[in-house]
């Protein structure tokens, strides 16, 4: 029997500007999240971040650029921690299971929290993730995303 894994590299460079290498499918859901009211993302399957909604960008203080540079998940400039006293930044395993991230690896519905730093402050998000397709393709060709900030701000 033979086994396949799917591997999807966590980081890595991204694409020229010009995201040729875009799956064409994406693009409703691109123009659809850019207009979106909720904090939301959309992921490409390689984990580059291919659009944000303005209220994501404002929580997640990322600049209106990001949708244009296209960098992966996780090398989008955000600063990730674990839950402890101290907040250590995550280190590649448990980046992995960052439910957008999760969700082109399990091709599932994922949910996790997400904790952040952003100038100094933590803040904490509960984090939805969904896989989408593109029939009649069956991996996904991205990952949407939704962003529901826990406490204050």
């Amino acid at each position: 029997m033979t086994q396949l894994e799917l591997v999807i590299p966590l980081r890595g460079a991204a694409p020229g500007r010009d995201g040729r290498r875009l799956d064409a499918a994406l693009s409703t859901w691109r123009t659809a999240v850019a207009a979106s009211a909720d904090a939301c993302l959309l992921l490409a399957a390689d984990t580059r971040v291919v659009a944000t909604s303005r209220p994501a960008r404002q929580i997640l203080g990322l600049g209106p650029d990001i949708d244009i540079v296209m960098p992966r998940f996780l090398d989008a400039g955000l600063r990730f921690l674990d839950f402890t006293a101290g907040a250590h930044p995550l280190v590649d395993a448990e980046l992995a299971r960052l439910a957008p991230v999760q969700a082109l690896q399990t091709d599932a519905l994922e949910r996790s929290l997400m904790r952040i730093e952003r100038r100094g402050v933590h803040r904490t998000f509960d984090v939805t993730a969904s896989p989408l397709h593109s029939p009649p393709r069956l991996d996904a060709i991205g990952a949407l995303a939704f962003l529901t900030p826990i406490g204050p701000a």
